[in-house]
């Protein structure tokens, strides 16, 4: 994996940002300059501006345009970054300056301009060291002897020089060699406040040595501030002091970032997938609203794209890459808005929480604290919720601000982030969040076999799993190759009776949704007879625990042709026509028969739905048969339990319903009271934890006053009590 440099560039042929042309021109102008007066220039810019790219781009224009001189101008490089506030800057700074002059001396000029700043900077640092000592009052520590030697020596060069003369000569040698010298510091906005001072005291006091030029790099701002905080004076007002000469780098175009950005990011892309899926539209409204607002330099465009390809290539199969280019941008440049949408999924995404809390949500107030929120924490609000807007229609809609029209199939189809279940995969680095890999859920719609299939599903049933694979198929159903229509089909409809059947208040359960999903996979399925003959396979091979899944289904067909109780016909819904319906009734009845023959069917999983379905089609050996099992009496109480149904009220408490209308025909309510008192609770095992919470709830429903049903918490009381107590 190829990342992207954050070093300056060297020449101009690497120049991405169109400043070429203003390197050229004072590249130029400063080889031309042919003033003998020391010059000081300044190039400001903001961090990542690209002022080092440029300052290496103008060395190269005037070591281009001098390359047939004589006396080409010396250039310094000169970097304070191993400076420290203990030592003598200055001195440094001359010391740098010899061994640059020393390497380019090749004639009795130079070594004369040496010769001079040798003289000039040892007198800086004699008087240096002489003033530490003084300041210090280590001289009162010393011992006579050394006192007096001190004084020797300090006396005796003071004869021979002092700091002004030693100045003077320096001026004479750099006037008299006409040699031009460039002295570059970068990067001064990086230093602590105290080396910047330094530094511009520096350049105050040795900028107006003759034919030397500097060029000093900076962002105005943070040098203004930093010359405030330490001197007590306006800044800006003592950087015009000193800079004779100001360059203001200009920022970047957007539409120039926003074209570097996207050739950096689809080369990034292109390494590691081959055929990422993009959505134009939506991609547009990402770029525009989460991505430009926040990258200004290339910089920028260089951090976000280096982490976005590691995130990608470990999530891409998991994410929709529009997301992860916006989400990547503001963890890079705005941390503060990524880590506020990490901790708020519920307020982002369509939760079960969320859709209870935001029917009594005031959309104006709501935004408004939204708003208040987020300038809290220092986000510039109007950018933050747009993009926030932008990748959350569930959130755009509860503060009524309108956004990328989107279904929650297709959200969950693209793998989006404001899908509640994938929302923790754009916040990790490894994929143990995701209940099931897209990866997985491709190979079933794609590759696996009749056999494997079967095992897979199952396996995901048995994980607790299955409703996070139903959800995930019925969006990618558009997706399914036509030739694997019916193999998926038919393999959810050979496990749908493994499926829970219970649901969340205002949700469907996982066995619904699998019913609806097999439905929009068999509509599919352009030619009818396949799918009639697809239909009837199915039931020719079923055994006594699919009666009831298969009932249900057919029952749906049923509806959609106005039978049983269907109020009109919905021809959209109708997989197969009257006649086949009307074939498929006969298979169905011929099955329950046979296995009826030889087996109970009372406790298997839809008993209910199996038996209305059977009834409707043939009445007579139908009711015949309940009425020969209804004759032992925990058959009576398998009947009961087997025709409850499950509900979960507004105040979330599940509770157990017996509609009157499904068991009186057969048996009494005071019969199945009685059984239930009568029953051996010292045998309750035999029946599953459900059942027994089903046969207490009916005896609590019979004997409550107010008619209304208890919950399932007052009901596992009793089952509790029952056991204590082995009460009959």
């Amino acid at each position: 994996m190829n990342y992207n440099s954050d070093k300056p560039i060297e020449s101009s042929e690497q120049d991405l940002l169109g400043r070429i042309t203003f390197s050229k021109q004072l590249g130029e102008a400063i080889y031309k300059y042919d003033g003998k007066d020391g010059l000081v220039l300044g190039v400001f810019g903001k961090w990542g501006t690209g002022k080092t790219s440029i300052l290496n781009m103008v060395v190269n224009e005037i070591n281009y345009l001098s390359e047939s001189d004589d006396e080409r101008p010396i250039i310094v490089n000169f970097s304070p970054w191993n400076y420290t506030d203990k030592d003598n800057l200055i001195s440094i700074f001359f010391d740098d300056l010899r061994k640059k002059i020393k390497f380019n001396s090749n004639n009795e000029k130079m070594k004369q301009i040496v010769k001079a700043i040798d003289q000039y900077s040892g007198v800086l640092n004699l008087l240096s060291y002489t003033s530490v000592v003084i300041n210090q009052n280590w001289i009162m520590m010393l011992k006579y002897p050394l006192k007096y030697f001190y004084q020797y020596i300090r006396g005796k060069i003071l004869e021979d020089t002092n700091l002004a003369k030693a100045k003077t000569n320096l001026e004479k040698v750099l006037v008299k060699s006409n040699q031009k010298i460039i002295v570059i510091i970068d990067d001064i906005d990086r230093l602590t406040n105290t080396q910047i001072r330094d530094i511009f005291q520096l350049v105050k006091q040795v900028g107006n040595f003759p034919n030397i030029i500097y060029i000093l790099s900076m962002d105005r701002d943070v040098v203004c501030r930093a010359l405030e905080s330490v001197h007590n004076i306006d800044g800006a007002d003592y950087l015009e002091k000193i800079v004779q000469i100001p360059f203001e780098i200009p920022a970047l175009l957007k539409p120039r970032l926003r074209e570097l950005f996207l050739i950096k990011l689809e080369k990034a892309v292109k390494a590691i997938s081959d055929n990422p899926k993009i959505d134009q539209s939506y991609w547009s409204e990402v770029v525009t609203n989460c991505i430009e607002p926040y990258i200004e330099t290339l910089r920028d465009v260089n951090r976000v794209i280096n982490t976005f390809q590691f995130r990608y290539k470990i999530l891409y199969e998991e994410t929709a890459f529009e997301d992860m280019v916006a989400l990547t941008t503001i963890e890079v440049l705005e941390p503060q808005l990524y880590q506020w949408i990490g901790r708020n999924k519920d307020l982002l995404c369509s939760t079960y929480s969320h859709s209870f809390s935001a029917l009594s949500r005031d959309k104006s107030d709501y935004r408004t604290s939204i708003y208040e929120e987020l300038k809290k924490i220092g986000i510039n609000t109007d950018i933050g919720i747009k993009f926030l807007t932008t990748l959350f229609p569930v959130f755009a809609n509860d503060i009524n601000e309108r956004s990328v029209s989107y279904t929650s199939s297709n959200i969950r189809e693209t793998m989006r982030v404001a899908q509640e279940e994938r929302f923790d995969s754009y916040f990790m680095f490894d994929l143990k969040e995701i209940p099931i890999s897209r990866y997985i859920i491709n190979k079933c719609i794609n590759e696996l076999e009749l056999n494997d299939l079967n095992v897979v599903v199952s396996k995901i049933n048995d994980t607790g799993n299955i409703e996070y694979f139903i959800d995930e198929l019925r969006s990618l159903v558009g997706t399914i190759p036509k030739e694997r229509l019916g193999l998926l089909s038919s393999v959810i409809l050979n496990v749908l009776y493994k499926f829970s059947q219970n649901s969340q208040f205002l949700m469907l359960s996982a066995y619904t949704k699998a019913e609806f999903l097999v439905y929009d996979i068999m509509s599919k399925i352009n030619d009818e007879n396949e799918r009639y003959n697809l239909i009837k396979s199915v039931l020719e091979n079923i055994n006594k625990e699919q009666l009831g899944t298969l009932a249900s289904f057919i029952k749906r067909i049923e509806l959609s042709h106005g039978r049983f109780a269907g109020k009109e016909e919905s021809i959209e819904k109708q997989l197969i026509t009257l006649q086949h319906l009307n074939d498929i009734e006969s298979v169905y009845v011929s099955k329950i028969n046979e296995i009826t023959q030889s087996e109970s069917i009372i406790d298997i999983n839809g008993f209910h739905i199996a038996f209305y379905l059977w009834e409707c089609i043939d009445k007579d050996k139908a009711q015949n048969y309940l009425d020969n099992i209804l004759k032992e009496d925990i058959n009576i109480l398998k009947f009961i339990c087997a025709i409850a149904s499950r509900w979960t009220s507004s105040n979330g408490d599940r509770e157990w319903d017996f509609p009157s209308d499904k068991y009186l025909t057969y048996v009494s309510k005071d019969t199945i009271y009685e059984k239930i008192q009568a029953f051996d609770k010292r045998l309750l095992d035999k029946f599953t934890l459900e059942d027994q919470i089903k046969l207490a709830s009916f005896s609590l429903n019979y004997e409550s006053s107010n008619h209304h049903n208890v919950s399932e918490e007052e009901a596992m009381k009793l089952v509790n009590d029952w056991k204590a107590n082995k009460i009959k």
